[in-house]
């Protein structure tokens, strides 16, 4: 692609850095990361994922421009302090694709629908398969008489205390 067709976001990706960053309190929010990091250089993305990471914690991308020595930003990221954690930074292993990239289609696949002849998930569920037809979508489970249980519960009180010392006293205060 020629460079006057780029798009700002495509210029952007190839100026800056993206850093991660880990070991940060769960309330943590990309607008505190975005003001903690700015003191170090000009921030033009936060990303938290929803998701958390090997280890079991939360995760998140900053992403850098006009950085001139790596090295110096990430030991000046890993001096700080929330709260009672100590931010970790290290460079991102994997750079995002291009947005404008169009994905290429692996052929050696085979096809879900010729795989398993023309019979998807979704028509299953829809009823358009005869094989669905003939299961009866009554409930299955069967009680016997051992499983019901009679007792009389005209003078049954159920409740919930506050404080459990308070369960002496209970008969008392109703």
């Amino acid at each position: 692609m020629a460079p006057w067709v780029r798009s700002n976001s495509d210029h952007i990706r190839t100026i800056s850095k993206s850093i991660f960053v880990t070991n940060f309190p769960d309330n943590t929010t990309s607008k505190d990361l975005w003001e903690l990091c700015k003191g170090y250089g000009i921030v033009v993305d936060v990303y938290i994922p929803n998701r958390l990471s090997k280890a079991g914690k939360r995760f998140a991308f900053v992403r850098f421009i006009k950085v001139d020595n790596v090295e110096r930003l990430l030991g000046n990221l890993c001096t700080l302090w929330i709260g009672r954690m100590h931010l970790h930074a290290n460079v991102v292993r994997f750079e995002r694709s291009s947005v404008n990239v169009p994905r290429t289609h692996n052929s050696s696949r085979p096809n879900v629908a010729t795989a398993t002849n023309g019979v998807s998930f979704a028509s299953i569920l829809k009823g358009n398969n005869g094989t669905l037809n003939n299961i009866s979508l009554a409930p299955a489970m069967v009680l016997d008489d051992d499983c019901v249980v009679n007792h009389n519960l005209d003078f049954v009180v159920m409740g919930e205390v506050k404080d459990f010392s308070s369960i002496n006293n209970l008969y008392f205060l109703l």
